[in-house]
């Protein structure tokens, strides 16, 4: 079926950037764009008109969390002395704290949530802390036939460790068997269910890992051509034990052994450069991150979750590292980490705040601009999977289309349609979603989810996992004294 969608912006491709037409259409047959532009002369079988709205290409999200959101407790944890943890970390590694059905059902909300925020293209990141010990292999083959049921494009993979976090004795089983686990996915379900999940290799962190894994782990991308998506330069602990351990910061490490390169995420990448005090780095490591082509994807959500900011975009991009966004936390809602990756980098940009890590004001003098941001979440990140089909409408791309409306008054005025999108609307105003030329989602409803019996399932394995935090702090206090109300609640 050849169809043809109509709208007062469309986002299109020139071949080197995203231009805009002004009352423009995309016709797409199958799963693949055939004509963006103004005056299609050609016959189709179907014709939906838009109306007032920015027809987009669709997010890439590579640091989506598919999980029950923590995010929500993050922000509580900091500013609460009384929740501490139990040291014995063997405590809650022997057992998973949830079901696979209830894994199922978090995959399933959070796959949801990427649809709706008009995420077209997800690679899913979930919490470790009370798992038996990483995702695992069966968890993964559910979340690919739930993507395949819902429609959405997904880059999956378990994670894997050699030991627990922080660093802890090798568990050679355990560790072992999580990354044979890992590999075995990568080569048996990439390239499956119609294209649509495709696969990655997920190292957790420096910490969790020994260098032989890590080799271990770029040469099977190297053979294959699987991305990679290692967490790093997150935490200062991370900083001091890379230090310690081998003299060298966490970028210039993994320079050293040969594992940055093209297809090398690299999540966070909070302390580089001038963040790390105390006379490191040695190298300059936004050279050895834009020489060797390795992506940088950007969380300023969930960075924030944390009392942590990247200082700043317009850094990174000035040196010519590929900057990429991800949510990492729910909702997963990209158009508001645009809007808040935005305004925190000029609040970093005008030079008047002192860096918060110890480093100079910033000299930066290349600006990070809204079509900078727009980029990040989709060609930048389709490049930092070595995906030239995504990530933009142009003709031989996938047929992955967003509409977000500007019909309500909350998004007027509408000035450029790229600067209202991000200023002026949310992943609330997505209101059509089209993956791989297949309608999953219309007037923001996704064909065959049963809505109230996920919001059901989803709050309880919120709850159960609330109520964890409890057992696994020293006292074992209750969850209302580790996480009080905003305000006295009378029950």
């Amino acid at each position: 079926m050849k169809t043809k969608l109509t709208g007062a912006y469309v986002i299109g491709h020139d071949g080197d950037d995203h231009v805009i037409y002004k009352n423009g259409e995309v016709v797409f047959e199958g799963n693949t764009i055939e004509y963006v532009g103004k005056s299609y002369e050609g016959n189709v079988d179907r014709e939906i008109a838009a109306g007032n709205a920015i027809v987009s290409p669709g997010f890439i999200d590579l640091d989506a969390l598919v999980d029950i959101d923590h995010g929500i407790l993050d922000v509580a944890i900091p500013r609460n002395p009384k929740l501490r943890f139990s040291r014995d970390m063997s405590k809650f590694r022997t057992s998973d704290l949830f079901t696979r059905k209830e894994h199922q059902i978090k995959q399933r909300l959070s796959f949801a949530q990427l649809i709706m925020n008009g995420i077209t293209t997800g690679m899913p990141i979930a919490g470790d802390g009370f798992r038996a010990w990483a995702e695992t292999y069966e968890e993964m083959s559910d979340g690919a036939n739930i993507a395949y049921e819902l429609g959405i494009r997904m880059y999956l993979g378990p994670s894997y460790r050699m030991a627990p976090y922080p660093l802890g004795d090798i568990d050679q089983y355990r560790g072992s068997k999580s990354v044979e686990d890992a590999f075995l996915f990568a080569e048996k379900f990439d390239n499956t269910f119609e294209s649509l999940i495709r696969t990655f290799l997920s190292p957790c962190q420096l910490m969790n890992q020994t260098e032989q894994v890590l080799l271990d782990t770029k040469s099977f991308s190297d053979r294959t051509g699987v991305p990679i998506r290692l967490h790093c330069c997150e935490d200062p602990k991370e900083v001091e034990f890379l230090r310690e351990k081998y003299d060298m910061t966490p970028i210039e490490y993994l320079e050293s052994i040969g594992f940055l390169g093209k297809k090398t995420l690299i999540p966070h990448a909070i302390f580089t450069g001038s963040m790390i005090p105390n006379g490191f780095p040695k190298k300059n490591e936004l050279t050895l991150l834009a020489q060797s082509g390795t992506s940088v994807v950007h969380t300023p959500i969930a960075e924030s979750h944390g009392g942590q900011a990247l200082y700043s975009f317009s850094h990174y991009l000035q040196a010519g590292v590929n900057m990429t966004i991800g949510t990492d936390t729910h909702p997963a809602d990209m158009i508001q980490n645009l809007n808040f990756a935005w305004n925190l980098n000029r609040i970093f940009e005008r030079g008047e705040i002192f860096n918060p890590y110890g480093g100079p004001r910033s000299t930066v003098t290349r600006k990070t601009t809204e079509a900078d941001l727009f980029r990040a979440a989709t060609t930048n990140a389709a490049k930092a999977i070595g995906r030239d089909d995504l990530g933009k409408l142009s003709p031989g791309a996938k047929a992955d289309i967003i509409v977000i409306d500007l019909n309500s008054l909350r998004t007027i005025p509408v000035e450029d349609p790229i600067r209202t999108l991000i200023m002026n609307t949310t992943g609330s105003n997505v209101r059509d979603c089209f993956i791989n030329g297949k309608v999953v989602m219309r007037n923001g409803c996704i064909p065959g989810l049963d809505v109230d019996g996920l919001r059901r399932e989803a709050q309880k394995c919120f709850d159960k996992y609330k109520d964890n935090y409890s057992y696994h702090d020293k006292e074992q206090k209750d969850v209302d004294t580790l996480f009080p109300p905003a305000f006295r609640m009378i029950k």
